[in-house]
């Protein structure tokens, strides 16, 4: 369990980190003049294509970091046993 929390948090960070550095983030609105009583009012949209694409590649990195730690930790298991298995 512990390992599965550190990939997907660690994975997460880099995720993050990755998306805003790599892919164009927009912002999106628009505006909205003298409706309502309200001389100026700014409606701000959310960019869904970039949020899907961030968490494709936060759920990618979160997979290769757990695929990887657990190729390490079975790599010491099986050297650990090797040794053991000479002596």
């Amino acid at each position: 369990m512990k390992k599965f929390i550190l990939s997907l948090v660690s994975g997460s960070a880099i995720g993050i980190i990755l998306s805003f550095l790599f892919m164009d983030y927009q912002k999106t609105g628009y505006e909205i003049l003298d409706q309502a009583g309200v001389a100026k009012r700014t409606v701000k949209d959310m960019d869904f294509e970039f949020v899907f694409n961030a968490s494709l590649l936060i759920l990618g990195c979160t997979l290769i970091i757990y695929l990887i730690w657990t190729y390490i930790e079975k790599k010491k298991d099986d050297t650990f046993y090797n040794e053991f298995n000479k002596k």
